[in-house]
């Protein structure tokens, strides 16, 4: 047997050896061909890596914050909430989370984890579905910053290659500052300083053993471990890190000990934007996009530095706020934002994870309601609230049952007349309702905290939130919504800085910028700045102005509540706004000189339109109160500006208003060439000169003198009170569409309107000037008065003191006497008549003279300029 099998090797000897041969020449290809491919693969590897450049010169991604005058943060822009922060800024509790439960043996290797990696590998190659973490804190950082997240054996590969030049490049402390700096630990932070900040609403410095367990605990999957979230499952990792920790030695038993029981209170993530001043940031970042053409503000992490002031912006903003809620106790309730009925538990959830409102305006469930207690039970964004009957009396009132005439009611029947009708909430709201509430600052009764059956009801709900006070029942107000808006802005006449600007009273639902973008006829309030005009030209407060029939193409102009003014004095004219002799003032001094004048302002109205005499032109807020900084200011204008500086994330200083400024409105359309008082320079965008010279010094104190007798008898009585430095002109338009009012305080001037988006829509009775803008008005420039540095309004020379009657304007010492100013020269004396306007064609020039002496006090008309 065995001979024959040797003969048969031998006789096929040569076909084995051929064959063996060609199978060791197969495999010899096979190997060279796949160390080939290997090296090809590998030289792809490499040629493909990232530089470290981006580490070492790594520039992380920054928001950009900016902040009032008072140097209070008001807003961040960002794409990644992040505060990079040096490694011996860091909390030792922190730093040893991490490496407790992301690689405890950081310190002792290389980039690489060995055993975690062919772990992490193993479970790939059998397509296993549970990941599997392996990566040392060296990978999760070239992962993090250089590489992608996918999950494959390349990028695998490149994670240990990088690791390692990592590990070369960098010291170890270098290595986890960079890493605790760029990890993403949800809820928009990245870094252990923003989540510090999100979370515990502390630097990451201060957090304790506990609190820097949780946050150690988010590295691997931050929504799941979200402790706003899923408290039950963020505690179970934070238990995990602590043992880490303490198999390390890295904490004590009774540090252990300590941490498990320490009570946690968290914080859910503040919304971006801002509560403070949302138009006015929103400016601000316009100009930083398209004057500044600042790229990527975002990311920049620029520290900007604006006008801003906090307490004055609040007070505007409350005194806006105020107004809605007394406008809207007047009106009737328009009943809930929805009706959920039975499937509101559905919508309670969704709620309690909905990003909180920016305003102190929130959204919430009603869940039930206790005619016993006079309560109706509601779940808001934060937890558990109540709202009281007397907390909601306008709407109560405005659906509120008259028993007594009830026919379908035997009880009502039985009632007195004497009696009170009774409040029926179910007229107004019925479980399962959506509404819009607003924290009331009252102390809750002890009626309703005394009723356990009540309190548990409520406290059930808590289950759905995780904040700290979700037990604690808050005490609220019903609102509504009702479509009126009001918008307020404040500025130094002296510096041009734009000190509180609020554009409506819900950002949210609208980011429309009543203040800077809504174009609304202007009214009476106009009537200042070409009264201004008058006084530059000759007048003076005791020139007396008839009040002539006008017939335009069948418009005739008339006084509001058909007032007569007959023959009058500017001064009179102007405080009790009278329309009449003011159209005539405007054609006396000629139309186009005035529209030209005006234009000088950045109006942009017609030339021969006389309804311009009483605001029918447009125009913005901002631009009125900008225009009245010529009163307080000599004569000059002052353009409004936001930003005073802006750092850059390395201190360096790359914007300052004290070397060029960018301008909240530039004037256009440019100064007509033949304007009095032309500035040297009519571009404006590098001027360092913020003002421009429209009236002589003398002509300015005049009429902010006639404005102050505005608020003393006239139509802005209600602004009294205040100072002795304040004057103010209402404006009302036609039908109540618009209510203004423009005011001065010391150097300060401020400026509010009041109407609706749909200018078709009337504000209604006491809809004017003086009922509805000077109430906002005083109460914002209050505040105002008191917290900011205010200066005496200053006579100039060639002014002078007198008194005259201030309906006739003679000179008088009686009792009816009032004090006015006049420029030397311009003292009573003449009357400006039609007679005298149609009689003479040819206008004076630039100035009206007056056509007698001081002296000569009654019989000679002075005679006006041709109008344009």
């Amino acid at each position: 047997m065995f001979e024959r099998y040797k003969q048969f090797i031998e006789k096929n000897a040569k076909v084995f050896s051929l064959f063996l041969r060609k199978y060791i020449i197969l495999i010899y290809a096979i190997f060279i061909i796949t160390s080939i491919l290997i090296a090809y693969k590998f030289h792809k590897i490499f040629v493909s890596l990232p530089s470290l450049d981006k580490l070492t010169n790594y520039e992380p991604s920054i928001p950009t914050v900016i902040y009032s005058q008072d140097v209070v943060k008001i807003a961040e822009i960002f794409e990644e909430r992040r505060y990079p922060v040096f490694i011996n800024e860091m909390s030792p509790f922190l730093k040893n989370a991490f490496i407790a439960a992301e690689d405890a043996d950081f310190y002792n290797h290389h980039g690489l984890d060995l055993k975690g990696f062919l772990r992490a590998l193993f479970h790939f190659a059998t397509f296993s579905n549970q990941k599997q973490g392996g990566s040392t804190i060296t990978q999760q950082l070239a992962k993090n910053v250089l590489l992608s997240k996918e999950r494959t054996i390349v990028r695998k590969v490149k994670d240990i290659i990088v690791a390692r030049q990592i590990e070369e490049a960098f010291t170890k402390d270098k290595i986890l500052e960079l890493y605790l700096n760029t990890i993403y630990l949800g809820n928009g932070s990245y870094g252990v300083e923003a989540a510090s900040e999100n979370y515990f609403r502390k630097s990451n410095i201060k957090l304790t053993l506990a609190e820097s367990a949780i946050i150690a605990g988010l590295a691997p999957a931050p929504s799941t471990y979200d402790p706003t979230e899923n408290l039950a499952v963020a505690k179970q990792r934070q238990l995990y890190v602590l043992e880490r920790m303490l198999k390390n030695d890295m904490i004590t038993n009774r540090q252990y000990e300590a941490a498990i029981k320490e009570e946690l209170t968290f914080y859910k993530a503040e919304s971006p934007n801002n509560k403070i001043a949302p138009h006015f940031v929103a400016e601000v970042k316009k100009q930083l996009e398209k004057q500044l053409e600042v790229n990527n503000i975002g990311t920049s992490g620029l520290s900007v530095y604006t006008t801003l002031n906090t307490k004055i912006q609040n007070a505007a903003k409350n005194a806006v706020q105020t107004f809605s809620e007394q406008y809207q106790s007047r009106k009737s309730f328009k009943g809930p934002i929805k009706r959920h009925g039975d499937k509101y538990k559905d919508k309670i959830k969704e709620l309690a994870k909905s990003p909180l409102s920016e305003t102190e305006y929130e959204r919430a469930i009603v869940v039930g309601i206790e005619e016993s207690l006079r309560a109706v039970g509601i779940v808001t964004q934060k937890g558990i609230g109540v709202l009281l009957y007397e907390d909601m009396m306008w709407a109560i009132n405005s659906v509120r049952v008259d028993k007594k005439n009830d026919k379908n009611n035997e009880k009502n029947n039985d009632k007195k007349d004497n009696e009170p009708e009774e409040p029926d909430i179910n007229k107004i709201l019925k479980i399962g309702d959506e509404i819009h509430i607003k924290r009331v600052n009252k102390n809750m009764h002890q009626r309703i905290l005394k009723d356990k059956k009540f309190l548990t009801t409520m406290t059930g709900f808590s289950k759905y939130f995780e904040n700290p006070d979700k037990d604690k029942l808050q005490r609220y107000t019903l609102t509504d919504s009702l479509g009126i808006e009001a918008a307020a802005f404040v500025m130094d006449s002296h510096t041009g800085e734009v000190l509180a600007m609020v554009g409506g009273d819900q950002f949210l639902q609208s980011q429309f910028n009543r203040a800077t973008q809504a174009k609304r006829q202007v009214g009476s309030s106009v009537k200042p700045l070409y009264y201004s005009y008058a006084i530059d030209s000759g007048f003076s407060p005791a020139s007396k102005i008839d009040s002539p029939t006008i017939d335009l193409d069948g418009w005739q102009p008339g006084n509001y509540g058909g007032k007569e003014s007959g023959r009058t004095t500017l001064l009179q004219s102007l405080t009790q706004s009278f329309n009449i002799p003011s159209v005539f003032l405007y054609q006396l001094l000629g139309t186009t000189k005035v529209t030209k004048h005006l234009s000088r302002y950045g109006f942009n109205w017609p030339y021969s339109d006389l309804s311009m005499a009483l605001g029918a032109g447009t125009s913005t807020l901002l631009k009125m109160v900008q225009s009245y900084t010529v009163f307080p200011n000599q004569g000059k204008l002052s353009l409004a500006y936001y930003i005073q500086e802006i750092v850059d994330r390395n201190g360096n200083v790359i914007f300052s208003a004290k070397n060029s400024k960018i301008y909240a409105f530039n004037v256009n359309p440019p100064f007509p060439e033949d304007a009095p008082y032309l500035p040297g320079k009519t571009e404006l965008t590098n001027e360092t000169d913020t003002t421009l010279q429209m009236i002589s010094p003398q002509s300015a104190y005049v009429t902010l003198q006639m404005l102050r007798s505005t608020v003393l008898y006239g139509t802005g009585q209600g602004a009294q009170g205040l100072s002795l430095y304040v004057g103010g002109k209402t404006g009302t338009t036609n039908g109540n569409a618009d209510a203004w009012f423009l005011g001065v305080a010391s150097q300060l001037v401020g400026g509010v309107w009041v109407g609706y988006d749909d200018n078709s829509k009337t504000l209604g009775g006491g809809g004017t000037g003086s009922g509805m803008a000077v109430p906002i008005w005083r109460s914002m420039m209050q505040t105002a008065i008191q917290v900011y540095p205010l200066q005496y309004w200053v006579r100039p020379k060639g002014v002078h003191e007198i008194r005259i009657n201030k309906d006739s304007g003679d000179l008088s010492t009686g009792s009816d006497a009032v004090s006015v100013f006049v420029i030397d020269g311009t003292e009573p004396g003449g009357v400006y008549s039609r007679n005298a306007f149609e009689e003479k064609e040819n206008g004076l020039d630039n100035h009206l003279e007056l056509s007698i002496s001081p002296e000569k006090k009654e019989s000679t008309s002075i005679v006006s300029p041709h109008s344009g």
